[in-house]
């Protein structure tokens, strides 16, 4: 429905790609216990990954705020999870500004093969120095906009549970009720 045709074809070649190794290279040597522990990887942990990201890129703040606070969530679990929200997408967009600057100053990908040391150095040293300022930064943004503990907060964000997002909701939970059965059917 978000139209992110490239997101989705990436998680499904990833995917299969996983797959295809788990049920082909089946064997000893180092290669096969290469590709295995790959699969196994990305089979357990890029469906969290894909989730994540998802959420992230299409869920702004202020309908996320807005649907937690529908769900009677209490404020200390409200502010950290919009704090910590806020930082993903903070940390994001510095990240691509740190790309940006190393275009500008001719380092590509095609270094990380070449000269791994710098490349890491320049992509993540920024990162981690960035990451610390912004976590104060973030936390000092929830506080500025009202925030806090014991403040009633308005929205002029408006959430509903719509028809599809029903049948979506059913979905998800005769598969997870046909994932717990399979799983305990024998006992």
């Amino acid at each position: 429905m978000d139209r992110k045709w490239s997101f989705v074809l990436k998680g499904t070649i990833t995917s299969a790609l996983a797959y295809g190794a788990t049920l082909y290279l089946q064997g000893e040597g180092f290669f096969s216990l290469c590709f295995n522990l790959y699969a196994g990887i990305v089979l357990r942990i890029l469906p969290g990954v894909m989730m994540g990201y998802y959420a992230i890129t299409t869920t702004t703040l202020s309908d996320l705020v807005c649907a937690l606070k529908k769900w009677h969530m209490p404020n200390g679990i409200l502010i950290p999870v919009s704090v910590m929200f806020r930082f993903f997408y903070s940390i994001k967009e510095d990240y691509g500004k740190i790309k940006e600057a190393m275009w500008m100053h001719g380092m590509g990908r095609q270094d990380l093969l070449t000269k791994p040391v710098e490349y890491l150095e320049y992509r993540f040293m920024p990162l981690l120095m960035i990451t610390s300022n912004t976590a104060d930064h973030v936390a000092i943004s929830a506080m500025t906009r009202g925030m806090t503990e014991d403040c009633n907060r308005s929205s002029i964000s408006t959430t509903r549970i719509r028809c599809f997002d029903g049948v979506l909701l059913a979905f998800a939970f005769v598969v997870i009720g046909l994932a717990v059965r399979s799983k305990y059917a024998g006992i």
